[in-house]
C-alpha cells in the first residue's frame, strides 16, 4: 500500500497536468503488491520464466490534475470584546484540545462592563447576515435567469449569425437590384426620347392628313349639293328617263321568258317600247344631260376618293395614336418632350444614387459581417462560460454570507464566552476540536479588548490553495471531487471538493497565467493525525474516476484476438487462464468489470528470466 501511493505521488510531483491517482478502500490494503517471484520450469528449454504477482483488489481508479500547496487550517481565535485581566493560562500552545475544554481563565473583578455594546453589535451584525442572505436570494434568481439566457446562446448565436449574413446578402442583392432596375427604366426612357420626335412628327402628319382629307370631302360635298340644286330639273329627268329604261328592261326580260300578262303587252311590245326609251334617254343624255352628269359623276369621284383617303389616314391615325400613347403614357397621360427629359434626367440622377448605395452597402458589408461573427463568438464564448460564470457568482455570494454568518457567529461566541465566564468563575474554553496554536499572554497579564488572548486550529476541515495554469484550469468548476494528501501522512489521503476559484489571474507572464484554487477537505482534518498550518500538500483535481471498483495492475492483463484474459494463481500453485472484461484504465491500474473476484492472485511475466 505504502509503496504503491509514494509510487503515485512521485509520478504526480513530476507530472503536475496529467496525474494518476489510485485510491485504495481499507479492506483491500493488504497485499497490493508482493515482491516475491515464482518460477516456472519450460518443458524442454530448461531456462525459467520469473513471474511477478498482484492481488486483486477493490477501491478508486482516477486521473486528474495535482498541486502543491500548504495547508489551512479554521483558525479559531479567543478574544473578549472587553478590557480583562488573566488569571491563569490553563493550556501551553501545540496542545491538542477538545471543544469545551477550559484553556484559559480570567480575572471576574477585572472585566469591565461591555456587554451591551457587544450586544448592539451583534445586533448590527444579525442584521447584516439577514441583508447579505436576501441579497444572495435575489442575485442567485437573476443569476439563474441570466444563466438559461446565456446557454441558450450557444443555439441561437448561429441562427443570429446565419440570419444576419442572410441579411447582409439581402442588403446588396436589393442594391444590385435597384440598380439594374432603375438603369434598364433609363435606357428606356433614353430610348424613348430619341424615338420620341419622329413619332410625334408621324402622329402629326397622320392627323393632318386626316384632317385635309376631311375638308376636301366635305368641300366637294358641298359643291355637289350646289350643283345638284341648279341642276335639278336636268337630273331630275335623266334620272326619269334612266329609271324608265332600267323598268322596261325589266319587263322585256319578263316578257321574253314567255310571261304575256306584263301589263298585256307580250314580247315584242316590250321590246319595241324598250327601244324608244332607249332613243329618248340617249336623246335627252346627248342633247342636254351629257354635261351635267359628266361634272355631277365627277363631284362624286371626288368624294368617293376623299372620303377613302379620310378612312384610311383616320384609321392609321387612331392606331398609330394609340400606339403612340401606349409608348409615351406616363401615368394617365402621355408624356411632353420637356417631361420626357425631365425623366430621363431624374433617372440619371437615380442611378448615381443607386450606385453609390451599392458600393456603400458593399464596402460596409466586409464591417458588418465581421461584427456579425465576433458577436456570434461573444456569444458562443458567453453560453461556454455561463456554468463557470454561474458558479463563480453563487461562490461570491456564498463567500458573502459566510462572511457575515462568520462575523455573527464569532460576536454571538463573545457574547456566550462574556456570559460563561461570568457565570463560570470566569474560565473561557475550546470553541473547537483542534490544537493551541498559539498563546499571546501569560498569567496575570491585561488584555485590552478585542485583543487576541489565544489562536486555536480547528480540526474539522483543512484547505489546500494551490495554483494551476491556464490550460488546466477550464476544465475545473466549483464542487468538482478532489483529494488532499499530506507530505507528513504519504500514506494516508482526504476527500475534497473545489471550494473556490480565483476568476483574476494570481500570476501572470509572458509565458504562463495561473489561478488560485482553494480545495477544502469533505472529511476532518484528524483523520490524518495532527496537522499545522503551514504543511506541505497536495491537492488532486478528479477529472475522470472509477469509483469503488475491481481492478488489477495493467501488467497483467494479455489481449489476443481482441480478448482479454489474465494468469491467476491458485492457492495450490497451480495456474489459469481467465477472460475478464476490462473497463476503465489510469495508465497504471485498469478496472476489471468481470472475470475475476477480490483477492484473487494473477501474474505478470516478469521482463528477467532466470537460467
Amino acid at each position: 500500500m505504502h509503496g504503491k501511493m509514494r509510487s503515485i505521488k512521485d509520478f504526480a510531483k513530476l507530472h503536475k497536468r496529467i496525474t494518476v491517482l489510485v485510491t485504495i478502500g481499507a479492506a483491500a490494503a493488504v497485499g497490493i503488491v508482493i515482491a516475491a517471484f515464482v518460477f516456472w520450469k519450460g518443458n524442454s528449454s530448461g531456462k525459467e520464466t520469473s513471474y511477478r504477482e498482484y492481488t486483486v483488489s477493490k477501491g478508486d481508479v482516477m486521473i486528474g490534475t495535482t498541486e502543491s500547496g500548504t495547508v489551512s487550517l479554521a483558525d479559531e481565535t479567543i478574544f473578549l470584546p472587553v478590557d480583562c485581566e488573566i488569571s491563569s493560562i490553563l493550556v501551553p500552545s501545540g496542545t491538542s484540545v477538545k471543544k469545551g475544554d477550559p484553556i484559559l481563565q480570567i480575572d471576574l473583578d477585572s472585566v469591565a462592563d461591555g456587554s451591551a455594546d457587544t450586544k448592539e453589535k451583534l445586533e448590527s451584525a444579525r442584521l447584516s447576515l439577514q441583508s447579505a442572505m436576501n441579497d444572495q436570494a435575489q442575485k442567485l434568481e437573476t443569476a439563474k435567469i441570466t444563466y438559461e439566457a446565456n446557454k441558450y446562446l450557444a443555439t441561437s448565436a448561429p441562427v443570429t449569425l446565419e440570419l444576419a449574413q442572410a441579411q447582409i446578402a439581402h442588403s446588396i442583392a436589393s442594391a444590385q437590384s435597384t440598380l439594374e432596375n432603375d438603369q434598364t427604366s433609363l435606357e428606356q426612357y433614353k430610348a424613348l426620347q430619341k424615338s420620341w420626335a419622329a413619332d410625334d412628327e408621324k402622329l402629326q402628319n397622320l392627323k393632318k392628313w386626316m384632317e385635309d382629307a376631311e375638308n376636301c370631302k366635305t368641300s366637294y360635298e358641298t359643291q355637289l349639293s350646289s350643283f345638284e340644286e341648279e341642276n335639278s330639273s336636268v337630273i331630275s329627268m335623266y334620272t326619269s328617263l334612266k329609271s324608265a329604261v332600267e323598268t322596261d328592261e325589266q319587263k322585256y326580260l319578263a316578257a321574253k321568258k314567255g310571261d304575256t300578262t306584263i301589263d298585256g303587252y307580250d314580247e315584242d311590245t316590250w321590246n319595241d317600247m324598250l327601244d324608244e326609251a332607249r332613243d329618248s334617254y340617249k336623246a335627252y343624255y346627248n342633247s342636254i344631260a351629257n354635261t351635267v352628269i359628266q361634272q355631277k359623276k365627277e363631284l362624286e369621284d371626288q368624294i368617293a376618293q376623299y372620303t377613302a383617303e379620310y378612312n384610311n389616314y383616320s384609321s392609321a391615325y387612331n392606331d398609330f395614336k394609340e400606339i403612340f400613347s401606349d409608348k409615351y403614357n406616363a401615368g394617365s397621360a402621355e408624356m411632353s418632350k420637356t417631361e420626357l427629359d425631365n425623366k430621363v434626367a431624374s433617372l440619371e440622377s437615380t442611378v448615381k444614387e443607386d450606385q453609390y448605395n451599392l458600393e456603400k452597402t458593399e464596402k460596409s458589408a466586409d464591417i458588418s459581417a465581421k461584427s456579425a461573427q465576433q458577436t456570434a463568438q461573444t456569444d458562443l464564448n458567453t453560453a461556454q462560460y455561463a456554468q463557470n460564470n454561474y458558479d463563480l457568482m453563487v461562490n461570491q455570494l456564498n463567500v458573502a454570507v459566510t462572511s457575515a454568518q462568520s462575523s455573527y457567529d464569532k460576536l454571538q461566541r463573545q457574547m456566550d464566552e462574556i456570559n460563561s465566564a461570568l457565570s463560570n468563575d470566569g474560565v473561557i474554553t475550546s470553541p473547537c476540536d483542534g490544537v493551541v496554536a498559539s498563546v499571546s499572554y501569560t498569567d496575570g497579564d491585561s488584555v485590552e479588548a478585542e485583543n487576541p488572548m489565544m489562536v486555536i486550529s480547528g480540526n474539522d476541515a483543512l484547505s489546500v490553495s494551490v495554483s494551476v495554469s491556464e490550460d488546466d484550469i477550464i476544465n475545473i468548476s466549483v464542487g468538482q471531487k478532489a483529494t488532499i494528501s499530506l507530505s507528513a501522512y504519504e500514506d494516508r489521503m482526504l476527500d475534497a471538493v473545489v471550494d473556490s476559484i480565483t476568476a483574476q489571474p494570481a500570476r501572470s507572464g509572458s509565458s504562463s497565467v495561473t489561478y488560485s484554487v482553494v480545495v477544502k477537505s469533505t472529511g476532518t482534518a484528524a483523520e490524518m493525525g495532527t496537522v499545522y498550518d503551514g504543511m506541505s500538500a497536495d491537492a488532486t483535481i478528479v477529472q475522470h474516476a472509477a469509483d469503488d471498483v475491481l481492478y488489477v495492475n495493467n501488467r497483467t492483463i494479455s489481449f489476443q484476438d481482441g480478448i482479454s484474459s489474465v494468469l491467476v494463481k491458485s492457492s495450490d500453485g497451480t495456474t489459469a487462464v481467465k477472460t475478464v472484461k476490462t473497463g476503465f484504465s489510469d495508465g497504471t491500474y485498469v478496472e476489471i468489470t468481470s472475470g475475476l473476484t477480490k483477492g484473487e492472485t494473477v501474474l505478470a511475466e516478469s521482463t528477467v528470466s532466470a537460467k
